[in-house]
């Protein structure tokens, strides 16, 4: 079997639309998902963990009863199961995120 290379490069390019996730691979039941976030994403709550890898611009994650958290380039962050947050960019970043895959907005 042949390896499996994945080009943030050339997948940020597939990606013409903030908040749209794009799998750029798969880890037993965990994704690497490359999200373009730009204004306010809505406030969510997961069951599992997540985290967040800034790789282009700055973004932040406010918390609902908590602090909003600023990430530059190269900052991440896990957000941890059943916290109650929201991710925001006041101008375009990209941001890697790792989650479980079957983990959206709940």
């Amino acid at each position: 079997m042949s390896p499996r290379i994945a080009s943030i490069q050339e997948a940020k390019t597939k990606l013409a639309q903030p908040w749209v996730h794009l799998v750029l691979g798969q880890v037993d039941d965990y994704c690497a998902y490359l999200c373009r976030f730009q204004g306010k994403y809505k406030f969510h709550q997961h069951a599992k963990d997540e985290m967040y890898l800034v790789l282009e611009g700055e973004t932040y994650v406010e918390y609902q009863d908590g602090p909003t958290v600023s990430l530059k380039e190269g900052d991440s962050l896990v957000v941890k199961a059943g916290e109650v947050h929201r991710s925001g960019a006041e101008e375009e970043a990209l941001v890697l995120m790792f989650k479980a895959r079957d983990l959206f907005a709940e």
